[in-house]
């Protein structure tokens, strides 16, 4: 691998989007990008492929694209925000039928996606040394037990997933807990600028093994 031509590409959802700050403000993607050429000291080239609403399904789908299909086979860095959407589906599912059973089997449905994702992302990419970066989900409903309780439970699966080869899941939910008016704007469920940038310091806290040795 030629570390003077590193490539990053970022996949996900409205968190990839950087949904929440002012256009052309940064997002975790921007801060993660520089952050990381500090600890490389090397320029490194960003893709970003994102969007607002986008499920687990939707993710896996994206990688289906040409262009998504390319830079996956670059990319010595990766990203992934994904869950959040197909959690806020089942929980709108709740409220209507109530059955506490759904939200469980949507957990499961969605970690299923997420390791389909991770599996079709090992099979493409051609690079030697990469490394792959997943972040849980974080809780902007402090305030509602059964929203904690998902996303606790589906942060508990995902974590297996750091078993496979050059995954890393990336704790963001301890990064919010307790800290949502500081790191989220009144309301939102999107981090204002400081929230992305706590993202970026986990992403890069998580170390970048084996790309290189710290």
């Amino acid at each position: 691998m030629d570390i003077n031509h590193l490539r990053y590409l970022a996949i996900g959802d409205s968190l990839t989007a950087g949904i929440g700050v002012p256009l052309l403000d940064p997002g975790f993607v921007e801060y993660y990008r520089y952050l990381s050429q500090q600890i490389f000291k090397r320029r490194i080239a960003y893709q970003k492929n994102a969007r607002s609403g986008a499920t687990t399904d939707d993710v896996l789908k994206m990688l289906n694209s040409p262009t998504v299909t390319e830079a996956v086979n670059c990319a010595n860095i990766i990203t992934i925000t994904a869950g959040g959407n197909d959690l806020i589906n089942a929980a709108k599912k709740f409220l209507v039928n109530k059955d506490e059973e759904s939200i469980s089997y949507a957990i499961k449905q969605t970690v299923n996606n997420i390791s389909k994702i991770l599996e079709k992302i090992h099979h493409l990419d051609k690079q030697d040394q990469y490394i792959l970066r997943l972040t849980n989900l974080y809780n902007p409903f402090p305030n509602i037990p059964i929203a904690d309780d998902g996303i606790r439970a589906f942060n508990s699966m995902l974590n297996k997933l750091s078993q496979e080869p050059n995954v890393k899941v990336v704790d963001i939910y301890s990064v919010f807990k307790d800290n949502e008016k500081t790191l989220l704007p009144p309301g939102g469920v999107h981090p204002n600028g400081s929230g992305y940038y706590q993202i970026a310091l986990a992403l890069s806290r998580g170390g970048y093994s084996p790309l290189l040795s710290l």
